[in-house]
């Protein structure tokens, strides 16, 4: 599962990671370096203000933002890694070769990596840990990030080969991820001590509180720039502003534009603005009577109006299918379900509700509640009665996700590139398109980039006309960074926050 609850669990949160330095409104970060003096502390320790804590640190079995966030490019690697752009550039292996038929890739291992345990890395590793995710009976939760892979071998101790059942254009952003992690063979206790071979050792969990990462000064790279990391997890968001204001974390997401805005002008810290890959989502579920008529959903899309909903976020981008604007396929969509309440109702009563219609919303409680309440709001100007529920976040990973038991639902989807959920028939929105899905598999098995492209484009206005969710907006993040911190992530694209660079400035 591939989405942030605006925190994480199978992958979540607007305020999991406004952490993470986003803001789909694009604007420009304030300068990072200012306030900054002196020189920087390699001894110094950052403290990162997140709000979701993973559930499990074996990132073999569990998945989501919450553990990417923490283990992703900082204490896990794979043969190649992206940055915060989503520019993927060469980590454990230093270069590889695409056979003419798209069915080959061999990669060439870098030299002198050690694990943190000091084991050395070998092929028989990467081998080990690829298999494993891409065996028929793998119970890793990104296993379909590799099904497209039929087997890994290790010709000689420099040399790994991916051979694909077929074409896989998706497969180099893949082996970024989750799924294209590397471990040391026969690691065992992953929960409680993972090992790999990046810029940090995992130190310590005070389950409830922070994890803690430490500089792993036998790295094969540049060195860290500070020599720990503690991530805090502070659900509230008063208690969230109260530490990033009294220096007891350097970076803290913050919500609230008015609380955002009190810290714009002051010389002591930053208000860092990016840009997300968060997909704030309305889901239909289509094994709904109601929902099964394209009037009734298109109806729902009609009747809010997104531009109101970003002015009581206080930022955001509208966005009229689930593609970001960065993403290669990107063409604009937002013409599709204009807001028009009039006829949002001439459709409800076309549909044979012109008497009304009542749906279940069901959110998880880790959301800003003002979200729910609008869409409730719009919904009952057109004639829909919509009762809310607000659940904790495994309930609605049960009865939402696994189950289906639910009409609407409010979910931050925050994976990039996650258009092939569409193409799923049993995913919990339950829509099953067969132009769809043929979009999916030609995109994934398309000759060239440009054809790829063009296959995803079509995939993203097929389930705009045909209503399969709606996109209420691609979500604001911000960080609030205190003066003299520099080399943080700016943007929240790749489900990960890279802590390498991050310097602190002595004072």
């Amino acid at each position: 599962m591939k989405i942030r609850l605006f925190a994480g669990a199978a992958a979540l949160a607007l305020a999991v990671l406004t952490a993470c330095g986003s803001d789909a409104s694009g604007g420009a970060a304030t300068d990072p370096a200012a306030g900054a003096t002196g020189a920087a502390n390699p001894d110094a320790t950052a403290t990162i203000g997140l709000v979701l804590e993973p559930g499990s640190l074996d990132i073999t079995r569990a998945s989501g933002a919450a553990i990417g966030q923490i283990l992703l490019n900082n204490v896990y690697q794979g043969l190649l890694q992206r940055d915060d752009s989503g520019a993927i550039t060469p980590a454990l292996a230093t270069s590889y070769k695409i056979s003419e038929d798209g069915k080959t890739y061999t990669f060439t291992l870098r030299d002198g990596v050690t694990f943190h345990d000091g084991s050395p890395l070998r092929a028989a590793d990467v081998v080990a840990s690829l298999s494993r995710v891409s065996a028929p009976d793998s119970v890793n939760p990104n296993a379909a990030d590799l099904a497209s892979v039929a087997s890994v071998t290790a010709p000689d101790e420099k040399t790994v080969v991916l051979t694909l059942k077929d074409r896989d254009t998706n497969l180099t952003y893949r082996l970024t991820g989750a799924a294209g992690v590397i471990i040391r063979e026969g690691a065992t206790d992953l929960d409680s001590r993972p090992v790999g071979t990046g810029p940090f050792r995992f130190d310590s969990w005070r389950h409830g509180d922070s994890i803690t990462l430490v500089r792993n000064d036998r790295y094969w790279g540049p060195k860290a720039g500070v020599a720990r990391v503690v991530f805090r997890y502070i659900t509230d968001p008063n208690a969230q502003n109260n530490a990033v204001r009294t220096g007891q974390v350097d970076i803290g997401g913050i919500t609230d534009i008015e609380l955002v805005n009190s810290y714009q002008g002051n010389p002591n810290f930053t208000v860092s603005t990016g840009t997300s890959s968060d997909k704030i989502t309305l889901g239909f579920n289509h094994s709904r009577p109601a929902l099964s008529d394209a009037r009734v959903r298109h109806a729902i899309r009609q009747g809010i109006d997104k531009d109101g909903l970003i002015r009581v976020l206080g930022g955001g981008t509208r966005i009229g299918s689930s593609v970001p604007p960065l993403d290669p396929w990107y063409e604009d969509l937002t013409g599709i379900d204009r807001y028009d309440p009039a006829n949002a109702r001439r459709l409800l009563a076309d549909a044979g509700y012109a008497g009304g219609l009542t749906l279940g919303l069901t959110v998880p409680n880790i959301y800003p509640p003002a979200i729910a309440e609008y869409v409730r709001s719009q919904l009952q100007d057109i004639g829909i009665t919509v009762r809310t529920a607000s659940v904790e976040f495994p309930t609605w990973l049960t009865q939402v996700y696994r189950n289906a038991d639910y009409d609407l639902s409010i979910v931050d989807h925050a994976e990039p590139r996650d258009l092939g959920n569409y193409a799923k028939p049993g995913y919990y929105w339950r829509y099953d398109s067969p132009a769809v899905q043929q979009a999916y598999q030609a995109a994934v098995t398309a000759s060239s980039d440009a054809e790829r492209d063009q296959n995803l484009r079509r995939l993203a206005r097929q389930i705009s006309e045909d209503a399969a969710s709606d996109w209420l907006l691609l979500g604001p993040a911000r960080q609030i960074v205190r003066a003299g911190v520099t080399g943080y992530p700016t943007n929240n694209l790749s489900s990960l926050y890279d802590v390498s660079k991050i310097q602190i400035r002595r004072s």
